[in-house]
């Protein structure tokens, strides 16, 4: 690997690990990671990265276990690659053990079962509302799949489940992009800006929730069922946070690949038009190649063991989502797209104690969509697309798509 760390690393290469100065925060591997990832996969279950003198995990079964031992391998210490970011604690990503489950108990009440089977319907109809919006644009004209179909759900239903005032939403995803950015290390162009914009979002919320927030939205109810667990406003507008980024930016990161994946795959949108039952395995396969959360990083808590190499109590390890979902050792045929592989054990949405609180809805808002354009697009057609580079998700910034509907 040629991308030379501008980082002189503080702590020598441990013994009998592959060493790499690879740093995976330049546009280069931000946007295309993967020839990157198979060659920490080629090198060994554990590899070090010299840059951020962190052991890495890019195979598919070391991410897992590591993902299911939270007592071992900590988010509690912040789940970044700087100080600023892992020094917030008001999330149930940077928590452990009751107080964690506390803060998913709270802010998890709208996404259970009854209120998502309640959403079905304007889902539903906010779906048919759209293609007949894109209808309207006429037989073949150039369409952004990202503004005009990946955005519009997340951006227009979940910001008003939340219950935000119109000023706010207007923001909400620009809020997500700098959060995940703000994750990233203070070396990397983008993350200074990125503290910088949320330090904007925070002073909004302080001023705005819960002052702002419509009656019976979920901040609304996140203020309420915090009272009444007995929190502060202080706390609820940091855990407001789960809500402004994963919500958003990492859905909208999986609609728009999963557009390119089927405009690039004919066949396999014609076997989901025919059959769609198959909806239940092509969503979990389109998060897996999409990967919207490339990797967040734990600490040990204690000395342990990873596939033969000892991890010294305190290091910190960057868990390779992104990487795991494409390990040829755990799926055939990593690269390739094929709805019918049903990768339940994908890595997409977390694992244990710390996977995705969305994962109900961001499920619920792509079935309903995919399955309302199976119904009137015969074929997708895309043009030209590029990757919009971000410290944490891998999402499309433009994606030029055209419509063949069907009827």
């Amino acid at each position: 690997m040629t991308h030379e760390s501008t980082l002189t690393p503080t702590t020598p290469d441990p013994v009998g690990v592959p060493a790499f100065d690879v740093n995976l925060h330049v546009d280069e591997i931000l946007t295309n990671p993967y020839p990157t990832y198979a060659e920490l996969r080629e090198a060994g279950p554990v590899v070090w990265l010299r840059h951020y003198g962190y052991y890495a995990l890019p195979r598919y079964t070391e991410v897992a276990e590591t993902l299911a031992d939270w007592e071992t391998f900590t988010s509690g210490e912040g789940v970044g690659f700087n100080d600023m970011f892992n020094s917030i604690r008001e999330t149930s990503l940077m928590n452990e053990g009751d107080f964690h489950d506390q803060i998913r108990q709270v802010e998890g009440c709208p996404i259970k079962k009854g209120p998502l089977e309640e959403l079905k319907p304007r889902l539903a109809a906010f779906t048919d509302d759209l293609i007949a919006e894109l209808r309207s644009k006429g037989e073949g004209a150039t369409l952004d799949g990202v503004a005009d179909i990946a955005m519009r759900m997340p951006i227009d239903v979940v910001t008003d489940l939340v219950g935000i005032a119109e000023a706010g939403r207007a923001q909400f995803f620009e809020w997500g992009k700098a959060g995940f950015d703000s994750i990233g290390p203070l070396d990397a162009p983008r993350t200074m800006p990125a503290l910088q914009t949320m330090a904007g979002y925070m002073q909004y919320a302080e001023e705005d929730f819960p002052a702002n927030i419509r009656d019976g939205g979920w901040a609304d109810q996140l203020f309420k069922n915090g009272a009444e667990a007995g929190w502060d406003e202080a706390l609820c507008r940091g855990v407001m946070n789960d809500y402004v980024y994963p919500s958003i930016d990492s859905t909208i990161s999986a609609i728009g690949i999963g557009l390119l994946l089927f405009a690039q795959h004919p066949d396999q949108w014609d076997l989901l038009r025919g059959d769609r039952r198959l909806l239940q395995s092509a969503i979990p396969e389109i998060v897996r190649l999409a990967s919207p959360l490339q990797f967040f990083t734990r600490v040990a808590t204690r000395d342990a063991d990873i596939a033969g190499t000892r991890i010294p109590e305190g290091s910190r390890l960057i868990v390779m989502y992104g990487s795991a979902n494409r390990d040829e050792r755990q799926f055939p045929d990593p690269d390739g797209f094929d709805i019918t592989r049903n990768p339940a054990q994908h890595l997409g949405w977390g694992r244990g104690k710390h996977s995705c609180l969305g994962k109900p809805l961001a499920r619920l808002e792509m079935i309903t969509l995919f399955n309302a354009l199976a119904d009137h697009v015969e074929r997708f057609e895309a043009g030209a697309y590029r990757y919009e580079p971000n410290n944490i998700i891998r999402s499309l910034g433009e994606l030029e798509l055209s419509i063949r509907w069907a009827d």
